[in-house]
């Protein structure tokens, strides 16, 4: 009866057999939730279909969709077109069919989104396991004929976490829901992917939620106002139940693993003392990377640290409230690298109090790293997401948007300039930052 739909969303050039990555973690949690629930539920991943055209896409998800009466589709900003197409193609073929939305995009244009787009019915708003189950079992009861239709909007208004229009055609928003407590919420429900086409080589796993920091450029705090770490036990089920498939050679861990020492301490011993072997990789913030800490890391089996960087500039990283000190990121950087874990470094040019001499001073920073060929470095422009910051508090940061295709939110194209760097001098400076990262991944 329910069909979860994820977007293509991995560009091109990340395409390759050996690394082939999950789906959108959303709606395997949405899936586990519902399957727990009784109610059941199929995903189909269009990342599947990548080498189809458009035509043969569109036939599949005509081919899927018809035995389903609610369909949910997830999103990021830049594929959120993608997902409009896909509730436009669905609604064409049966009015009747009912289909939410869900994702970071739409939690935060709601109202433009139900404005515009007659196609989708309703969006869940943040954090959606409780939503979407509560949603499922209202229509489900409308359906079924349990429930009159004017006690079903009322019903509706009283579910949190929602925006839809009603009967009058008005947009009522519900509220944001509240936190989630985590460790209710059951593993993704993998086995639900199919393993038509491709096998999945990588596993993703959230280790929290929320954020403790505020950077401008980042929507996590307003998604996920409360910041909650999982048990140790439950990340280890999670482990075990990837392991199991016997598909998966790799496991990311997100958003950040060293948030909390005592955790950070814990989660290394978690594979040390379970003797887990599957090669995995993090992010975290470097700044606070120790001798010891690395030292564990290594013993631990991690084969990769991502981190965010961003900029060498302390101007910069305070006006957009990254507090991170970049002689303390040269010395976590030296501490990895004394036991050999690569490093993917992360660098972002545009933010606000972005100058031509701040630019240098990192491209200064970057050469000053002890990075070798198994590191990576990667340059991105400044993208003000839809409830980051940067788009909420534009006036503040004194930047003006240019571009609102949300196509091209992808951190590789120009969304706003600033008072220092104009279009003009950001695509130099852009062009010179990718040319030095090709330059550097060659080494």
């Amino acid at each position: 009866m329910i069909l979860l739909i994820n977007p293509k969303t991995t560009k091109p050039t990340e395409f390759h057999s050996e690394f082939f990555r999950e789906p959108n973690l959303g709606i395997l949690y949405l899936a586990a939730v519902l399957d727990r629930h009784n109610l059941h539920v199929e995903i189909l991943d269009l990342e599947q279909y990548y080498g189809l055209e458009p035509e043969e896409l569109n036939k599949i998800i005509s081919e899927k969709t018809k035995g389903h009466d609610i369909i949910g589709i997830t999103s990021l900003t830049n594929t959120f077109y993608l997902a409009k197409k896909i509730a436009e193609l669905i609604k064409q073929s049966n009015r009747e069919k009912i289909v939410v939305l869900g994702g970071p995009h739409v939690s935060f244009q709601y109202e433009e989104i139900l404005n515009s787009e007659p196609s989708i019915d309703f969006i869940c708003i943040g954090e959606s396991e409780t939503s979407f189950l509560e949603l499922m079992n209202l229509i489900i009861r409308e359906k079924n004929n349990l429930i009159a239709s004017q006690a079903f909007g009322r019903e509706l208004e009283k579910l949190k976490g929602l925006a839809y229009r009603n009967f009058d055609g008005s947009i009522v928003f519900t509220g944001f829901p509240k936190p989630i407590d985590i460790e209710t919420i059951p593993i993704p429900s993998r086995y639900l992917l199919t393993q038509e086409n491709f096998y999945y080589r990588v596993a993703s796993v959230i280790v929290n939620r929320g954020c403790p920091n505020a950077c401008s450029f980042c929507s996590r705090q307003k998604l996920f106002p409360k910041t909650r770490i999982r048990s140790l036990d439950s990340i280890l089920s999670e482990i075990r139940d990837i392991i199991s498939y016997q598909t998966y050679n790799y496991i990311n861990f997100y958003d950040n693993i060293n948030i909390d020492n005592k955790f950070f301490q814990g989660f290394c011993r978690l594979f040390i003392d379970n003797e887990i072997k599957i090669p995995w990789g993090c992010e975290l913030r470097v700044d606070s990377i120790s001798g010891k800490d690395a030292r564990l890391l290594k013993e631990a089996g991690c084969k990769l640290i991502a981190t965010g960087i961003e900029s060498a500039s302390l101007k910069v990283l305070k006006t957009n409230l990254k507090y991170q000190d970049p002689k303390r990121v040269l010395s976590g950087i030296k501490h990895l690298k004394a036991v050999n874990i690569p490093v993917q470094a992360y660098f972002v040019l545009g933010l606000p109090g972005e100058t031509e001499f701040t630019f240098q001073e990192t491209l200064d920073f970057i050469k000053e790293l002890p990075l070798d060929t198994n590191d990576k470095i990667n340059y991105f422009i400044a993208t003000p997401y839809p409830g980051s910051r940067l788009w909420d508090e534009r006036e503040r940061f004194n930047i003006n948007i240019i571009e609102f295709d949300f196509t091209k939110y992808d951190c590789q194209h120009i969304i706003f300039e600033t008072q220092d760097l104009n279009l003009k001098k950001l695509k130099s400076l852009f062009t010179l930052a990718k040319d030095i990262e090709k330059m550097f991944n060659k080494i």
